[in-house]
C-alpha cells in the first residue's frame, strides 16, 4: 500500500515494513523512480510517498500539515530511500540526508553528476550509510535483506 499526505501515516504493524521514498522530484513521468521502486518492491513493503501535486500552491496551513506528515512518516519508516537526481538541486533532500544519515535506515542514491556528489558520498562513508550511483542498486540491497 502507498500512503501519501492525504492518508495519515499508519502505525507500524508486524505485517510489512515501511519505506519512505525521499528525494528529487522526477518531472519525467515515463521514468519516475518512485513508481519503479513501488513496482519492484510492492509485494513486501508499504510505502510513504511525499509527492504532492501543485506543491508550490499549498496554503500555509496545507504546507504545515504536509511537512508534519512527512516528518511523522520519516520517523515511522523502517527504511528511507533518498534518491538525488542528476540535474536537481534537492534542498529538502539534503536536509533529510542530514537528519537521517546516522539512523541506519537510510539508503542513498547519488549519481556522480549530482552537484554535491562528493559531499554526500563522504558523509555516507563517515556514517556507514549505503550510497549508490543507481536506484537499481538500492532496490537490490533491500531485496537481499
Amino acid at each position: 500500500m502507498v500512503f501519501t499526505s492525504r492518508i495519515e501515516p499508519r502505525q507500524k504493524t508486524n505485517e510489512k515494513d515501511f519505506i519512505f521514498l525521499a528525494g528529487s522530484i522526477d518531472k519525467n513521468n515515463e521514468t519516475d523512480w518512485r513508481t519503479n521502486v513501488i513496482n519492484q518492491l510492492n509485494q513486501k513493503f508499504h510505502f510513504y510517498d511525499p509527492r504532492i501535486n501543485k506543491h508550490s500552491k499549498l496554503t500555509d496551513n496545507e504546507m504545515k500539515y504536509h511537512v508534519e506528515w512527512e516528518l511523522n512518516a520519516l520517523n515511522n519508516s523502517d527504511r528511507i530511500i533518498l534518491n538525488f537526481l542528476p540535474d536537481a538541486k534537492s534542498p529538502i533532500s539534503l536536509v533529510e540526508l542530514g537528519m537521517y544519515v546516522r539512523s541506519k535506515k537510510l539508503i542513498v542514491v547519488c549519481p556522480k553528476k549530482f552537484y554535491k556528489n562528493q559531499y554526500i558520498k563522504t558523509l555516507c562513508d563517515k556514517y556507514n550509510t549505503p550510497c549508490f550511483n543507481k536506484i537499481i542498486d538500492a532496490i537490490q540491497l533491500i531485496q537481499t535483506k
